[in-house]
């Protein structure tokens, strides 16, 4: 049944936008009210939208200019995706001038190159909780840096750290000998500070990565702490039972940035997986960059850094099979990071 009510015709209507969103001719009363002057063609919005962060850039207004490189790059990146017209876009990014000049940032050179093998590495996520760029940066790029690393999605993974951090010392709180695991640990800046360094810890924390120069640089940092390095790939994980069985159970098992790069059936095996690890009433949390993050065009035309992002949805879709129960499911004040917390029964 149809529960609209039904009113008389009015002589004014709302104006409306049909499809085609801004340029759309709008209506009034039923009759042409105004034509709006049509938006540029893709290509030339996009060369304007780089002109202004080139010149604003090379004024020195790094934070201001840089922000035409997030939500505003991204509107024409998802546009521009969705159209099938992102190589053509991609190649107008590298062909202009500010390519290079964003490259003199080594946040961004070194997404783009890659020393490690992938983006996102560990040095990477040291840069954006320091602030501090490394030393013979030039001064364009010392700024670049400075926007690039306190962006909206730097401040995510700053407070990514935060919430980790809390989480970990929670769980140290209310479980005596607390085990915690480290999914791809990275260099596990989170416990820095944390009560797993209080000499009085008695229990155990287990970084697992596959990267052999994060697990050196955790055993460096975490030498005088009860802190296990553990050099060990996901597909190990999940390929069979053993490579699990020298880990024994834990009450907090976490992984903060790992998710971004796993294929759904990759990650739905490895949930399944972690989620076996947990004692009774243990807790597992999984964070994930959403399609929506304010930088991705950035990202993925001038970084050449590709996540596989996901929405809540498809978060909890992940966990659906596992024997931990999904307690809550929210995302960070900037709106770019997803997170799925589990209780095991």
């Amino acid at each position: 049944m149809n529960t609209t009510e039904s009113k008389p015709f009015a002589n004014t209507l709302a104006p409306t936008v049909p499809p085609g969103g801004a340029g759309a001719v709008l209506f009034q009363g039923g009759s042409l009210d105004a034509l709006e002057t049509p938006l540029p063609a893709l290509p030339l919005r996009l060369r304007q939208l780089l002109d202004a962060a080139a010149a604003g850039f090379e004024a020195g207004d790094f934070v201001v200019a840089f922000r035409h490189l997030c939500s505003p790059l991204s509107a024409l990146w998802t546009e521009a995706r969705s159209t099938q017209r992102d190589e053509e876009l991609l190649a107008i990014a590298r062909a202009h001038r500010l390519y290079n000049l964003v490259q003199q940032d080594p946040f961004t050179q070194r997404a783009a190159s890659k020393p490690r093998g992938y983006a996102g590495d560990a040095v990477m996520m040291d840069y954006i909780y320091s602030g501090v760029a490394p030393e013979n940066t030039s001064p364009i790029g010392a700024g670049l840096f400075a926007a690039t690393t306190r962006c909206a999605t730097g401040l995510s993974v700053r407070f990514r750290r935060s919430l980790l951090r809390s989480v970990i010392d929670e769980t140290v709180s209310q479980v005596h000998g607390a085990r915690i695991l480290s999914v791809a640990s990275g260099h596990c800046r989170e416990l820095d500070g944390s009560l797993i360094q209080h000499n009085w810890f008695e229990g155990e924390v287990v970084a697992l990565d596959q990267d052999p120069l994060s697990c050196a640089e955790v055993q460096r940092a975490q030498a005088q702490h009860r802190v296990r390095v553990v050099e060990r790939g996901v597909r190990a994980l999940i390929g069979r039972d053993s490579a699990t069985q020298d880990l024994g159970q834990f009450d907090l098992i976490y992984s903060a940035g790992l998710y971004d790069y796993l294929p759904d059936a990759m990650a739905h095996r490895l949930t399944a997986k972690l989620a076996t690890l947990l004692r009774p009433g243990g807790r597992l949390l999984l964070a994930n960059f959403m399609p929506a993050c304010s930088a991705r065009g950035y990202m993925e035309m001038f970084m050449d850094w590709h996540l596989i992002m996901r929405n809540k949805a498809e978060m909890l879709a992940i966990c659906q099979d596992t024997v931990a129960p999904v307690a809550d499911s929210f995302h960070d004040p900037h709106h770019n990071v997803v997170y799925v917390d589990m209780r095991a029964p």
